[in-house]
């Protein structure tokens, strides 16, 4: 996991290095402290690059806190880091720190990003949160975002940003996204999908006792046997249909909850999902919900089994997207007909 978290971070540094990049996230997300993950990647392994950020959301203070915090150490880089942050009235003034009167005041950010790019060529702009410019009128951002471009461009340096999604008007999030040449579509349950140069570009990101890990998304293939993950808080339902389909040529992955399935899902790609509607964590239509949002699992087929057998229920998986639906107690006949029926219907035939 290691490796390829070097690789995709290492990936990202260099196709991203002349770019203005934008990660369009959810709320919810931890885009956050992935872009912190990335300008800390920046600052180790680009030794001649420096990083100009624009506090608008955080305060110099608490940006290097939450480097600390995300378990960042940047000691070693601080003469590489300059700020551009809100003056506090009786506060003195920070090392590598330049200030304005409010975010708003576009005049002097715009000045003190000029200057420092004129002094500091081929270095990273942060703007830690496009949200906070996009509340003003779209024509002052619009004004804003070409001098910003252009100058950093005429350096060739680059830009990174987040804005985070469903919080501004379509035409004000489409306005945001034009000024950016990389938009990687992250999602809340740990997806970052973007197009890098002519190719997809796909990973997955984990947080793991504190720190952040990368792999890459697995596309989806035909496999020799069909691929299924049994999702049931109670154990023995999963072995009970590993049985029922013993002679089938499928092979099986278990969860016994939401967050499992999800994470199986993710990084497995399975054929097809049996999923039970009633656990305690996060119930059947929550992970439906999720994997719905996701660019490459979105299409997975879901059989909903359960013991819900009222038509509401039914009918809820079904304006979710699910596939089909099986009721508990169920009949082997019935899940092996079903199975086939539904992966029949998606293209797929016995002899494949």
């Amino acid at each position: 996991m290691e490796d390829r978290t070097s690789e995709i971070l290492a990936t990202l540094r260099n196709e991203l290095s002349s770019k203005s990049s934008l990660f369009f996230a959810p709320v919810d997300s931890f885009v956050e402290r992935l872009v912190y993950f990335h300008v800390h990647d920046i600052l180790k392994n680009n030794t001649g690059r420096n990083v100009v950020w624009l506090c608008l959301n955080s305060s110099r203070d608490k940006v290097l806190n939450k480097f600390e915090d995300f378990g960042f150490d940047n000691t070693e880089f601080m003469d590489r880091l300059w700020f551009i942050d809100i003056e506090v009235p009786g506060k003195p003034p920070q090392k590598n720190t330049f200030y304005c009167s409010s975010p708003a005041d576009y005049t002097k950010i715009a000045s003190h990003v000029a200057n420092l790019f004129e002094k500091n060529p081929q270095s990273l702009l942060v703007i830690d949160n496009m949200n906070v410019i996009a509340t003003d009128t779209l024509q002052v951002v619009e004004n804003f975002m070409q001098f910003i471009e252009k100058k950093i461009r005429e350096k060739e340096g680059g830009i990174v940003s987040i804005l985070l999604k469903d919080i501004l008007s379509n035409d004000t999030e489409m306005l945001i996204k034009s000024f950016f040449d990389v938009v990687l579509e992250t999602t809340n349950i740990g997806e970052v999908h973007t197009q890098v140069g002519l190719k997809d570009f796909d990973f997955l990101y984990t947080v793991e006792e504190g720190s952040i890990k990368l792999e890459y998304s697995r596309k989806k293939i035909r496999h020799e046997k069909l691929k299924i993950l049994i999702v049931d808080d109670e154990p023995d339902i999963p072995e009970l249909l590993k049985l029922s389909l013993i002679s089938e040529p499928y092979e099986f992955l278990v969860a016994y909850n939401g967050e499992q399935a999800i994470d199986a899902t993710l990084k497995e790609q399975p054929d097809l999902i049996l999923l039970d509607i009633m656990m305690p964590d996060m119930d059947g239509y929550e992970v439906v919900e999720q994997l719905k949002k996701s660019k490459t699992a979105s299409d997975i087929p879901v059989i909903m089994i359960s013991a819900k057998t009222a038509v509401e229920d039914k009918v809820k998986g079904m304006e979710l997207g699910i596939d089909d639906y099986i009721s508990k107690p169920f009949d082997k006949r019935e899940v092996k007909a079903r199975i086939k029926m539904v992966m029949r219907r998606l293209g797929w035939s016995e002899e494949d």
